[in-house]
């Protein structure tokens, strides 16, 4: 999807170079010359991303800044400064009012043109982000798959879902069942910052289902250590009486009142040969039929395939 830039700058000449500029990058460019119709541009097109100038006719871009910072429906627009302005207090200024990066010129257009990039990424990956956790979302997910698909690396998926999550919420209420989800990810976290690899990713599908994007060899020591962690914190979620009997009463998907045993943690691994799997949809499924087998056993557990 093409992106769309607004360049607010009263130089027309500089205007023009980056119309050209972000144009033959296949961006979507508008363009406003003073401080006023910046403003009223950013509020009625909505652009993926504001460039904006600091000394304009009108309305200076610190005052624009802040007026988008303060107007829910473009408070997430990111604001680029590109301004003559050099000084660190001009940059603080910017900074304070909400810009995300801030350009002295004279600058390189390239330059410009990378720094809006690594924001648009940025910004995509926050907005994809899961609210509860903060972990990158699906988005993000079937990005970093198809990435290590298109370079024909050789990684492992873990697919973990929690056992019996839906008896305690039910038993315990939304606030606490979020407090368990919260501890996955940072089990998750952890685990993967002390046994996996630098550039290993997690990420939150929604629930309690989460993915880890691995290397093989690492894949069954990360899972070895979350089950060890998540074992040993998830029943101090749980009240004394419940621990101490190892389960709790709740009621089944048929009305029964049944017991339910105090939360596992099921893994699926799917390995990921170059070219055994054509497309992201075949390695979810598979990382989901390893999980099913891992269900299907007692305790917490994972299974490889």
């Amino acid at each position: 999807m093409t992106s769309r830039i607004l360049i607010v700058d009263d130089d027309l000449e500089i205007q023009e170079l980056l119309r050209f500029t972000f144009e033959s990058e296949h961006y979507q460019v508008s363009t406003a010359s003073d401080g006023e119709e910046g403003l009223r541009r950013t509020t009625e097109e909505r652009p993926d991303i504001v460039v904006l100038d600091v000394n304009m006719p009108k309305m200076s871009g610190f005052e624009v800044c802040e007026k988008i910072r303060e107007n829910p429906t473009t408070c997430l627009i990111p604001v680029i400064m590109l301004t003559s302005l050099a000084k660190a207090k001009d940059k603080i200024t910017g900074i304070k009012l909400g810009a995300i990066e801030y350009l002295s010129k004279p600058f390189e257009p390239l330059e410009l043109v990378a720094r809006v990039d690594g924001v648009l990424q940025r910004t995509r990956e926050f907005i994809a982000a899961n609210p509860l956790t903060g972990i990158p979302g699906n988005i993000s997910i079937e990005n970093e798959i198809k990435r290590r698909l298109e370079m024909k690396e050789t990684f492992a998926v873990i697919y973990t879902d929690a056992d019996n999550f839906k008896a305690f919420n039910d038993k315990y209420g939304f606030e606490k069942g979020d407090a368990v989800i919260r501890l996955i990810s940072v089990i998750l976290r952890n685990a993967v910052t002390e046994q996996g690899n630098m550039n290993d990713f997690v990420g939150h599908i929604g629930g309690e289902d989460f993915v880890i994007v691995t290397t093989p060899e690492k894949a069954k020591a990360l899972c070895e250590r979350v089950i060890k962690d998540f074992d040993s914190l998830v029943a101090q979620q749980y009240d004394a009486d419940v621990r101490a009997r190892g389960y709790l009463w709740g009621v089944d998907r048929q009305g029964q009142e049944v017991k339910f045993p105090i939360m596992t943690l099921s893994l699926g691994i799917a390995v990921v040969e170059p070219a055994k799997f054509q497309h992201y949809s075949q390695i979810v499924e598979r990382s989901k039929e390893m999980l099913k087998k891992a269900k299907a056993r007692q305790g917490s557990t994972f299974e490889v395939g």
